[in-house]
């Protein structure tokens, strides 16, 4: 009976994350013919005894800083054809992947193989970088680890495997727990210095302490030793994955100095130096492309981001040499994932050097039928529309010009048929836009269906409430008056078979409305019931009946508790009862403040009405003031400075007059000013 697989771990006293480890390794225990290989340096029973209950072959190691010691004394004792080594504080996610690998013989045509190690920059877990490493192998005779720190297999013979497969491994976080004073970068740093005491040539540990350096925020230190171990690993005959390495991020360590200058003349000359492989050339663009925006140094810039594109599309017709060159996270497919932005730096280098030609270019490489590498750019793009100024038309039409499905494009090609004013074109993209619009975009299509008369039906049907809600307060306020008029009497009728999203529009349409404008007492009436009408005709369509019975009840929205008092005092103006109208007015304004300018408008009508100067309306009315008064107040005190300005111009239209109201209004016009 052969063992297929040799599992090596190396345990110390991590009991918080091993019991993760050893629970992923069990798929493999039970699935393959695999023996489990324990080499123990730690101290603690309760740590020895867990690792028994999955293997009896425990290896005692005491600890002498050196990994690929430590690591040997399991290697010695391996008996498998393969041979896995990982920490105890690393686990698999799934090893689904590694299991079909060996039960398919698929790992006889190879004698190596990597898998994914996700690096966590934090201990959440919501910052992370992912490295290829190589960590299985077919095991032979002269099979040994070397280097005492940052280890590795040797030799470690191609062909080898791919695998998707990946570990977390949250060692390099920075532990911050209370009397913790030693990290592993300390840990590290101080093994690899000792070791280059003794191999002083070593560009491999040179790269590997320029890694500890960074890691500490220490770019300066980084970049020298970064300088010197790019020289040593020059004078080599082969170019190894430490050289690769170090090409590709010696230019970044010297933008994390600050002097920019430096870093894009280092950068050109590594990209121009013989040895520089495909890859790194590939990682130096994405870095010389951002300097060059930095620097003010438009087109050439933009020469990096063609450089870039002529690279990238050179290794992904030619597999094999992307493959033979990677370290750590230096890959073509790390690269690869910065496609979209890098053309997006591109786009706005254009704008800045007036190079439409090339920006026309540019548009054309974007995957546009890759939905989700597209989807978080459609914002770059619009500003990038609008930052170019003069050229939107242009812009619209070399859209139109793509050939692809993409919906935000469908848009643009939509507003360019809408622009060359065919009505039929510009409906039928409109439709497909509509059935497949991308988030955030919804805003546009509706403007396109008023200005055109589409029917909103098949949009409004893809678009929740909360979002046509955002919608209708974010078009009242972005409208000028005037203009927002105009759109109103447009855009209701084509509301009429979605009436629940016609009375969103009307109740911010009348807040507007009576807001802005000074209106004659019996209009304002009419448009006050309106304005009720409307909002407890929603109220009555969303909630129960026993809820609407009770209108304090605070989990109702402040528009519908202001219409309910409303409702009421406009009940009793009716029957001529003021001295009750003000305390339901009270309660409104300190509800829902956004509509103080309405109901003080209608106070002050009512007051000239009674025409008794002494009567204790005058009195009410200063103590409505007041209220507001405070309300503003207290949004002044927590700096709420856009909403106290709301509030302010209601307030005026209340106590015109007011002298504390105009001081007020200058401290928010000052302190929101700075912003």
């Amino acid at each position: 009976m052969r063992i297929q697989l040799t599992i090596s771990l190396l345990v110390s006293d991590r009991m918080e994350t091993l019991g993760k480890c050893l629970n992923s390794l069990k798929p493999l225990l039970r699935e393959l013919d695999t023996e489990l290989i324990v080499v123990f340096t730690g101290k603690s029973d309760e740590t020895l005894a867990l690792a028994q209950k999955y293997t009896s072959h425990i290896i005692p190691f005491t600890w002498c800083n050196d990994f690929s010691k430590a690591r040997n004394a399991g290697l010695k004792e391996a008996r498998g054809e393969w041979f896995l080594y990982l920490d105890d504080d690393e686990w698999f996610d799934d090893t689904g992947e590694i299991i079909d690998f060996f039960k398919s013989g698929e790992y006889r045509h190879y004698q190596s193989a990597f898998y994914v190690q996700r690096n966590y920059l934090d201990l959440e877990g919501k910052r992370y970088s992912d490295t290829d490493v190589g960590r299985m192998c077919l095991l032979t005779p002269e099979t040994e680890f070397i280097f005492p720190i940052h280890e590795n297999l040797a030799p470690f013979h191609k062909p080898n495997k791919k695998l998707t497969a990946f570990v977390h491994h949250f060692g390099y976080a920075r532990k911050e727990k209370l009397g913790e004073s030693e990290t592993k970068t300390t840990r590290n740093l101080s093994l690899l210095l000792a070791m280059l005491e003794k191999n002083p040539n070593s560009a491999q540990c040179y790269m590997q302490i320029t890694q500890e350096y960074r890691s500490v925020g220490e770019p300066g230190i980084a970049v020298e030793y970064c300088r010197k171990g790019l020289a040593l690993a020059r004078q080599e005959s082969r170019i190894y994955n430490y050289e690769l390495w170090m090409q590709a991020n010696l230019p970044l360590l010297i933008s994390y100095t600050g002097d920019k200058r430096l870093a894009l003349d280092e950068g050109e000359r590594i990209l121009n130096h013989p040895r520089t492989l495909e890859v790194g050339t590939l990682h130096l663009c994405v870095t010389l492309t951002a300097l060059c925006r930095d620097l003010k140094e438009f087109r050439k810039g933009i020469k990096y981001v063609n450089l870039y594109r002529k690279q990238l599309l050179y290794l992904l017709n030619h597999p094999e040499k992307a493959e033979q060159q990677r370290a750590a996270e230096i890959t073509l497919e790390s690269i690869a994932a910065k496609e979209v932005s890098v053309y997006m730096e591109g786009l706005f280098l254009t704008t800045k050097a007036d190079d439409f030609p090339c920006a026309c270019q540019i548009m054309s490489w974007f995957p546009w039928e890759d939905e989700d590498r597209i989807l978080p750019q459609y914002p770059r793009l619009e500003a990038w529309k609008k930052d170019y100024k003069g050229k939107y038309d242009t812009i619209l039409r070399e859209y139109d010009r793509l050939n692809t499905n993409n919906p935000y494009v469908c848009i643009q090609k939509a507003l360019y048929a809408e622009h060359q004013k065919d009505f039929q074109r510009t409906k039928g993209l409109w439709e497909i836009c509509a059935q497949n619009c991308p988030p955030g975009f919804q805003w546009e299509l509706i403007e396109i269906a008023v200005r055109n008369q589409f029917s909103l039906e098949i949009l409004l049907k893809r678009m929740s409430p909360e979002a046509w809600n955002e919608y209708t307060e974010a078009v009242t306020e972005r409208k000028e008056w005037e203009e927002m008029k105009k759109f109103y009497q447009k855009i209701m009728p084509l509301l009429e078979t979605c009436p629940f999203y016609a009375r969103k529009l009307e109740q911010s349409f009348l807040e507007k409305l009576l807001t802005g404008e000074m209106l004659k007492p019996a209009k304002l009436i009419e448009l006050l019931e309106q304005y009720c009408r409307s909002v407890c005709s929603d109220a009555k369509f969303v909630y129960r009946k026993e809820a609407l019975e009770n209108p304090e009840a605070y989990a109702l929205p402040a528009r519908y508790r202001f219409a309910a008092r409303l409702k009421d005092a406009l009940g009793l103006l009716q029957e001529g009862t003021f001295a009750e109208i003000f305390m339901l007015l009270k309660d409104a304004i300190h509800i829902y403040p956004k509509m103080s300018g309405a109901v003080g408008q209608l106070l002050r009508n009512l007051e000239e009405d009674i025409q008794k100067p002494k009567q204790p309306v005058s009195e009410e009315f200063m103590a409505l003031g007041g209220q507001v008064k405070q309300v503003l107040r207290g949004l002044i005190s927590a700096g709420q400075w856009d909403e106290a300005y709301g509030v302010l111009e209601q307030l005026q239209a209340l106590l015109p007059d007011d002298f504390e109201v105009l001081r007020m209004k200058q401290e928010v016009l000052r302190q929101g000013g700075n912003l």
